[in-house]
């Protein structure tokens, strides 16, 4: 039977409360106060629920998404005449679902990517507003900070001088709505920008660089402020909401600070190679019937088994 991948984040999770306790809970303890919260969000309802699991130390469950507005017409093939789709938004929409596992101990979360679901951004406002309602007293801000497998990121923040800064984006039609409308930052900006010439060119592939001279005619290199930031930018507002397969290229050149003499060796740095690129899979189903819950619950703690030595290397 045919099978899709269900590709997956690899993150911590980082609180940051208002006022520092030892009564303040942990990750864990806001999970399972979660179970069973229901939260609007715009189009759709998030709907939070533990799932039994025998993975030891482990807490396993799943976000179920319910679409009600904005939902997207039928079309006949043959006929290319539309139709609206037979529910009553009153009462019924569609479902996605984001399965997810949390090692406690290692502070690891594992998050289903679903385009169509609940993003870790959105997760994160869904947290934080339940817990709010009910415990004024201990108030926080919850993020997903990425669990970096490299060491990629950090050679690229040690250097001492960028020469070259290149990114690719696949798809950029795809891309559209990863960058707010009111969004302003200059690095936003560009971003966004390319992307809706890439569109507007019919592309189905786009390309941004930068580059700077030799050291002798240009011994600055790139502005490092904004070159972190565009790296930041991408990493965060695509990769982070479910696109990172739409990033081909995410790379930067430059001089490291213990290298001297212009004809130093210039040195790549791959950014993707930090991060995971993991996936499981499930039954691919034309016309689903549920969430596959079961099928999910068994591909993200088959998954984990497979990443947990790299998992304790990690974090030991």
């Amino acid at each position: 039977m045919a099978t899709k991948k269900r590709y997956i984040d690899v993150v911590s999770t980082k609180l940051n409360f208002a006022e520092a306790s030892d009564s303040n809970p942990a990750f864990a303890d806001i999970l399972r106060f979660m179970n069973g919260k229901d939260y609007r969000y715009l189009e759709k309802i998030f709907e939070f629920s533990l799932i039994r699991t025998k993975m030891l130390n482990c807490i396993v469950g799943i976000v179920v998404t319910t679409q009600d507005k904005d939902i997207p017409p039928i079309r006949n093939k043959k006929t290319k005449q539309y139709s609206k789709v037979n529910i009553n938004p009153k009462t019924q929409g569609l479902a996605y679902a984001n399965i997810f596992l949390y090692d406690v101990s290692r502070n690891i979360l594992l998050y289903e990517i679903n385009r169509n679901g609940c993003f870790p951004n959105q997760l994160s406002e869904f947290v934080c507003s339940k817990w709010n309602e009910q415990n004024e007293n201990i108030r926080f801000d919850l993020s997903f900070p990425a669990v970096l497998r490299a060491n990629e990121y950090s050679r690229m923040l040690a250097m001492d001088s960028y020469k070259r800064l290149t990114i690719e984006l696949y798809n950029p039609a795809e891309l559209v709505n990863c960058f707010d409308e009111d969004t302003d930052s200059i690095e936003n900006n560009i971003i966004k920008h390319n992307i809706q010439v890439g569109i507007h060119g019919n592309a189905d592939t786009l390309k941004i660089e930068q580059v700077a001279s030799s050291k002798k005619i240009n011994p600055m290199g790139l502005s490092k402020s904004l070159t972190r930031r565009l790296i930041d930018t991408v990493k965060l507002n695509i990769a982070g909401k479910g696109f990172r397969s739409n990033i081909q290229t995410l790379r930067v050149e430059g001089y490291s600070s213990d290298v001297e003499g212009e004809r130093a060796t210039i040195k790549p740095i791959d950014i993707l190679a930090d991060t995971f690129n993991e996936h499981f899979k499930i039954t691919d189903i034309q016309l689903q019937s549920d969430v596959q819950q079961s099928e999910r619950k068994e591909g993200i703690e088959l998954l984990y088994e497979k990443l947990l030595p790299e998992l304790r290397q990690l974090t030991r």
